[in-house]
């Protein structure tokens, strides 16, 4: 039976904590839309609400992609 005296501890690094900053962003992101429909200006008949939401919601996702690239590709 050997045991390896060396052991590895695993921590967190700058690369998982900006990976987690991105993503919580992408959060932030997809979420602004329901923060502006709840505004009063927005509940009349605009059209640009709606592009803006979804543009909001796609940029989103965009950046949690990033994120979640930024845990899976190695250096």
């Amino acid at each position: 039976m050997s045991e390896n005296p060396e052991t590895e501890e695993r921590t967190v690094g700058p690369r998982a904590g900006l990976g987690a900053g991105i993503i919580g962003l992408g959060v932030l992101l997809i979420a602004l839309p329901t923060v502006v429909d709840s505004l009063p200006a927005a509940q009349g008949d605009l059209g640009a609400a709606p592009t803006l939401a979804g543009m909001m919601v796609l940029m989103g996702v965009f950046v949690i992609i990033a994120g979640v690239m930024s845990f899976v590709v190695k250096d």
